[in-house]
């Protein structure tokens, strides 16, 4: 019996040895599986990633390109599907990368950069300094040097610059407070197409307005313009006059005021001057990018857009569009002898290619800012929406930017 027990046992080991040796060998089998499948799903995937990368780039050098030659090719191998589809202002790139039987797709939705995204962008800051009273609230950048006095404030999400922080005494009593992402060393240039392009749209379903002088007052749903001088006022729907939102002012200045409903932009290869409040009907938060207001507006200059000298303007003007000024400056008219005007309310943005002076002001001995002339504090918020809207044909960045991502 002694015999046959160990017998038994020997086999009896033998046969759980024998499972777990098998166990071993399917567990191993399965990892080796596992480990090439996770090869071939990254692959593709990487694959797919390469596609959005191709359509991005060749987007970003024409807003129409499709991609015709689909299905192409990775390592000799018809793996890659990129397709492009319009929705509005935004598109949409689907891409789909395949490796040994395995896919991915990515879905993107990009949308063509707008200087309005800026709550201020300026090439040249020239001797304007940024003081102890000045905020912006919202995307900021120039491509200069930026000048500070007094601790101003930069609330984001984002501020940058292309050249250096210039201090007006020392970094202790007069460097920025800064909210949000700072990038020094950037620099980003403005087109010299904007102001073409939008009168080649105004001609196109939208309005040229010539004469000796162009005034135009936005009157919620209709507008009020003339070409003469003396002024002779018409007024319109402003969905008659302009279908496309766009209205032009062809070799001359013109002066605008009023209250703005529905999405528009105006613009001159000459100078724009605000003459009075120029603000929205329906007026917006400006830290809600979802507000729902409809209301929109864009003030387009080859030249300058100015703050004119009259009595409207003595005590504070109100502002609510983006503005860009191609070749010139935002400033005020006489600004160094008209009277002191309040503040600049903004709600919107400002891009410029230099930048303007919109007061004057002195540092006296116990480090007190002094306001001599023109407007001695500057408001200006962000009109988050413009992180989502653009008024209409308001000039691009040349570039896109991703709203979302999904692999």
């Amino acid at each position: 019996m002694g015999g046959k027990a160990a017998l038994i046992l020997v086999l009896g080991y033998s046969t759980i040895i024998l499972i777990i040796g098998l166990n071993m060998n399917n567990i191993s089998t399965t990892a080796v599986d596992n480990s090439a499948g996770y090869y071939e799903n990254s692959f593709a995937k990487e694959i797919a990633r390469s596609g959005v990368n191709f359509a991005a780039s060749n987007l970003s050098r024409s807003s129409s390109w499709e991609p015709s030659s689909s299905p192409y090719s990775f390592n000799g191998i018809e793996n890659l599907a990129i397709s492009v589809r319009d929705s509005g202002d935004i598109k949409i790139v689907t891409s789909t990368g395949t490796h040994q039987g395995k896919s991915k797709t990515i879905e993107v939705k990009i949308a063509m950069a707008s200087f309005s995204q800026y709550a201020y962008f300026s090439d040249v800051e020239g001797d304007v300094w940024w003081s102890e009273k000045d905020s912006v609230w919202g995307p900021f950048h120039t491509n200069d040097n930026i000048q500070v006095q007094g601790h101003p404030y930069f609330a984001g999400p984002s501020t940058s610059h292309g050249g250096t922080m210039k201090y007006y005494t020392n970094k202790t009593k007069d460097s920025p407070t800064i909210i949000g992402t700072y990038s020094p060393g950037l620099t980003i240039d403005i087109p010299t197409d904007g102001i073409t392009n939008l009168a080649a749209y105004s001609s196109a379903g939208g309005c040229v307005l010539s004469g000796s002088e162009i005034n135009v007052e936005f009157k919620g749903d209709s507008i009020k313009y003339s070409t003469t001088n003396p002024k002779k006022y018409k007024t319109v729907l402003g969905s008659d006059l302009a279908p496309n939102g766009v209205i032009y002012a062809k070799n001359a200045d013109v002066r605008i005021e009023g209250t703005v409903k529905g999405k528009w932009s105006i613009g001159t290869n000459k100078n724009v001057y605000i003459e009075n409040d120029i603000v929205y009907a329906d007026q917006p938060d400006p830290m809600d990018k979802n507000d729902p207001s409809q209301d929109l507006l864009g003030i387009i200059s080859q030249n300058n857009v100015i703050i004119s000298d009259n009595i409207a303007n003595r005590s504070d003007v109100n502002i609510n569009a983006a503005i860009y000024c191609q070749d010139g400056s935002f400033t005020v008219e006489n600004l160094t002898t008209r009277a002191l005007s309040g503040s600049i309310n903004l709600i919107g943005g400002i891009t410029q290619k230099t930048r303007g002076g919109v007061g004057t002001f002195i540092v006296n001995k116990f480090g007190k800012v002094i306001a001599l002339s023109g407007f001695s504090e500057k408001d200006y918020k962000y009109d988050s929406r413009l992180l989502r809207k653009v008024p209409p044909y308001f000039p691009s960045t040349n570039t896109f930017k991703i709203l979302s991502w999904l692999e």
